[in-house]
């Protein structure tokens, strides 16, 4: 299939600006459909003045009749390629700080698309070089204090962060977090994207039965829960970072918490981030420096054989016991 489209004046007569993850998008469209589905992202967040980056897009209703497709990814050097479903189109220019989007009309009025798609995936590829580092964690706050709760792929963060959520804990967001840095702390963004649970999950949360699992874009069958819609959880834009839990399955029963180096949190978080190519040379010092700061933030490792739901009330008592301690 060839498909020419101009990206021009002509063919996007439509503008608007909205805010994704704590940066400034400048969007042009041909579709009151995308400006409808760019009123979602408007925010309460101001966001840091060299935060910005462009995304044009066009909706082309012929790719509706073409056949479908998974989902593919190619990179070279700043510039990556993405195929997604149902019948779109990407490219970014990490140089530019601009993306080329030309979508199906199915996709463009797909609410799901953009929540769980093609945000994510914009400030995944595109963050780091618009000042939005995305850390492989997720983020929840208790009164007013953010927590980070990371570990290796599997290690039940998503499980662990719906427990403490059912506690009351605020929730950010789940599996990935957008960290930008101003000049005097740190902020944690999130992106309202479903929490992603595996089917087995029901046995800590018998009401997951009311939904049901799909398949998510790596072809993993999933729970994909709206957090506040369907969950009934307190959800927050952002939050300060103050403590960092690196979440450790283990065989045998009992919750231990013990502290960890600020080298293990700086290697762990630059091991799990995406590589930049060697042209983006202030992307990159940008991304090493705020993981710096963020390493000075205490952290601990938490190794424990028992429920999410025990485990999340250990790190609650822990969390209150340490601010009374310094209180």
């Amino acid at each position: 299939m060839t498909l020419t489209v101009d990206f021009n004046e002509q063919t996007l007569p439509f503008r608007t600006d909205c805010i994704v993850a704590g940066a400034r998008c400048l969007v042009s469209t041909n579709s009151h459909e995308v400006l409808q589905a760019a009123a979602g992202w408007r925010s309460a967040t101001r966001p840091n003045a060299v935060s910005w980056f462009e995304m044009e897009i066009i909706v082309e209703e012929s790719l509706d009749a073409k056949p479908g497709h998974a989902a593919h990814f190619r990179g070279v050097r700043h510039l990556v390629f993405v195929l997604l479903p149902p019948r779109s189109f990407i490219t970014y220019d990490l140089q530019r700080r601009r993306v080329h989007v030309l979508l199906s009309a199915a996709a463009a009025r797909d609410r799901s698309f953009w929540a769980t798609l093609l945000l994510p995936i914009t400030i995944g590829v595109l963050g780091t070089t618009v000042g939005v580092v995305p850390l492989h964690c997720a983020c929840l706050e208790r009164k007013g204090s953010g927590l980070l709760l990371a570990g290796i792929s599997g290690a039940g963060k998503s499980t662990l962060a719906t427990a403490l959520a059912k506690r009351g804990f605020a929730f950010i967001s789940d599996d990935w977090t957008y960290m930008s840095k101003r000049p005097h702390a740190l902020t944690a963004h999130g992106l309202s994207c479903p929490v992603k649970l595996l089917p087995d999950t029901v046995r800590f949360f018998p009401d997951l039965r009311r939904f049901s699992p799909r398949a998510t874009l790596n072809g993993e069958l999933a729970y994909e829960i709206d957090p506040r819609e369907s969950l009934r959880f307190t959800v927050k834009e952002l939050c300060r970072p103050d403590h960092i839990f690196f979440l450790e399955r283990t065989s045998s029963p009992g919750c231990q918490i013990v502290a960890s180096s600020s080298v293990y949190v700086r290697e762990f978080f630059e091991k799990s981030g995406e590589r930049l190519p060697d042209e983006l040379r202030e992307a990159k010092a940008y991304r090493a420096n705020l993981i710096e700061r963020l390493s000075t933030c205490p952290a601990w490792t938490v190794r424990t054989g028992e429920s999410p739901q025990a485990t999340a009330g250990v790190i609650d008592q822990f969390l209150e016991e340490a601010k009374h301690a310094t209180a």
